[in-house]
């Protein structure tokens, strides 16, 4: 007997292209965010003139870079949060929110807790939070009797009603420091409390093409740690410590 809440694919909702897209191009959008961010100091160059450095200056980075790489597709729009800096972009009924974990991935990359969540994202996660690709009782809620009830910010729910049909909340997620970009996800996501919850998320992969290839080249390999060839040396025994002698 088919379950109620059986599990639908997430993939289904984007078509061909747009999952190319999201897996090519979004990866590439973190790596120039972060490679932005490392330099703010000195050479951000940013295309707003903003001058901002890791924490929010990558946030906002890497959704600049989303928006710029994901334009071209039919199905891209935009919205500009009515008094704020947040301009939410949307692959048809998907919105796609990046956010950035921390400097390295949590062992378990399918609930992430949110350390800043102001009251307007909040109430921007519970309008689309994930109910279509879920897995059988993997994230039931414990409502709480009586629980606090936090009030509807209007701003938000407008913003992401006006297409007239229910938009669901995409996160490509990521780990990063001024050094480098770590483990990066993709998936349909969920709000519990302050918890992020992730249904059968695609891992992302940046790789860096070798210069002056020709498209459809070997991707280069990045090394791995005590990666490359070593100096063969000649074997010696170490001579053995003089007796001592009675006298």
């Amino acid at each position: 007997m088919t379950g109620q809440h059986e599990r639908q694919d997430w993939r289904g909702q984007f078509t061909a292209e747009e999952l190319s897209a999201i897996r090519h191009q979004v990866p590439h959008a973190i790596q120039r965010s972060q490679e932005r961010s490392a330099r703010a100091h000195t050479e951000y160059d940013d295309p707003d003139g903003d001058q901002d450095v890791y924490g929010a200056g990558m946030s906002r980075g890497v959704q600049k870079e989303i928006r710029h790489l994901l334009a071209d597709l039919s199905s891209y729009r935009e919205m500009q949060v009515p008094r704020s800096r947040r301009t939410l972009t949307f692959l048809g009924d998907a919105l796609v929110f990046p956010l950035r974990v921390g400097k390295g991935m949590p062992r378990n990359h399918r609930r992430i807790r949110l350390n800043y969540l102001p009251d307007s994202r909040r109430e921007l996660f519970e309008q689309t939070s994930n109910i279509k690709y879920l897995d059988a009782g993997l994230f039931e809620l414990d409502q709480l009797a009586g629980a606090e009830q936090l009030a509807r910010l209007e701003d938000a729910l407008t913003v992401v009603s006006e297409s007239g049909t229910r938009t669901t909340l995409f996160v490509p997620y990521y780990s990063s420091s001024p050094q480098g970009v770590g483990t990066m996800y993709f998936a349909p996501a969920r709000l519990n409390g302050r918890y992020l919850e992730f249904s059968d998320p695609d891992r992302l992969t940046y790789q860096v093409r070798v210069a002056d290839e020709a498209p459809g080249a070997v991707l280069a390999t990045v090394s791995g740690f005590a990666d490359g060839d070593r100096p063969r040396t000649t074997v010696k025994l170490r001579p053995r410590p003089t007796e001592t002698k009675d006298k």
